[in-house]
């Protein structure tokens, strides 16, 4: 068992040590140009705001919903169709990263990141809306 125990161990650490240096944990990122041109050229995008619901009303992109990154985050993804393409936004782009890792690790094939997150956006002179947040229903 002991042996069991210290393979386990070292299979994890080695993975912990080593993904990013091949890459492996990586999510793409798109700068808030290109993401802006991609809107503007009417992409078929899905943005996702995985900040708070308070972030979310102190501003987000126009035509992002809100998600936000919590517990059951991944549990909340399974009902979206894994072939549309996502786009992840947070206040900085730390947490739309690590979402954006985990729904690649779930089976979505495209998701990526807003480097920099609504900050960068926002710096760019590009707008933002601001306002309650509203619980969308799902339709019936």
């Amino acid at each position: 068992m002991k042996a069991y125990f210290q393979l386990a161990l070292f299979t994890a650490l080695f993975f912990l040590l080593w993904l990013p240096a091949f890459g492996l944990d990586q999510a793409p990122e798109v700068e808030s140009g290109t993401l802006n041109k991609w809107i503007t050229e009417h992409k078929e995008l899905v943005l996702i705001d995985v900040g708070s619901q308070a972030d979310f009303t102190e501003g987000h992109i126009p035509g992002s919903i809100c998600l936000p990154f919590t517990v059951n985050f991944i549990e909340k993804t399974k009902s979206l169709p894994k072939e549309k393409t996502y786009i992840l936004v947070c206040p900085t782009g730390g947490r739309s990263l690590r979402a954006a890792k985990l729904m690649i690790g779930s089976g979505f094939e495209k998701v990526y990141n807003l480097k920099g997150g609504v900050a960068d956006w926002i710096r760019k002179g590009f707008k933002v809306s601001k306002g309650e947040w509203i619980k969308k229903t799902e339709k019936k």
